[in-house]
């Protein structure tokens, strides 16, 4: 009766431990949209010269509910014919990416449980990747853009609720 009770208790406490569980899968979307274009087209179209915004929707899903899931990282990779903007995005100070919580109506109730930090003199939650290696910070190097840039990386720090989402902003030009 005491081993099958130990082994019990030993069972359910690999179940709830965050390491030794396996967190379902987080479903992302992602969509682009024309912003502008050097036509000045009322309907911008994915002309070279366009501007797009990359929009990536992340959501935890109910099955992990005993499964939490910590600091999300995610790589973002800028296509080959892209720049990304590496100046601020949403207001002055917030930096290139756009981290929006899920959280309702901006009543801060079902919030992610993730942060995002900007800050380019600090590690931050944001890192770019060029010429073979990742750096916390970048310039601009055509107007607003930087054409070296291949990919981003976003580190958010916390624990993900379960049936909570976020969104990520970044833009680009088209060469």
């Amino acid at each position: 009766m005491d081993r099958v009770l130990i082994r019990l208790v030993g069972l359910l406490g690999a179940l709830l431990t965050p390491e030794a569980a396996r967190a379902d899968a987080l479903v992302g979307t992602k969509t682009v949209t024309v912003i502008s274009d050097p036509m000045g087209n009322p309907l911008p179209r994915s002309l070279p010269g366009a501007v797009m915004d990359y929009r990536l929707n992340v959501s935890n899903p109910l099955g992990n509910l005993l499964k939490p899931v910590k600091s999300v990282v995610i790589v973002e990779n800028i296509p080959d014919n892209c720049d990304l903007q590496v100046t601020d995005l949403a207001s002055a100070g917030r930096g290139p990416v756009e981290f929006l919580d899920g959280n309702l109506l901006g009543t801060g109730l079902l919030g992610s449980g993730l942060t995002f930090t900007y800050n380019p003199a600090a590690v931050d939650s944001v890192e770019f990747y060029s010429e073979g290696a990742w750096t916390s910070t970048t310039s601009a190097t055509s107007g607003s853009y930087n054409p070296s840039i291949r990919a981003v990386r976003i580190t958010l720090a916390g624990t993900f609720a379960t049936s909570t989402a976020f969104q990520l902003r970044y833009r680009v030009r088209i060469r």
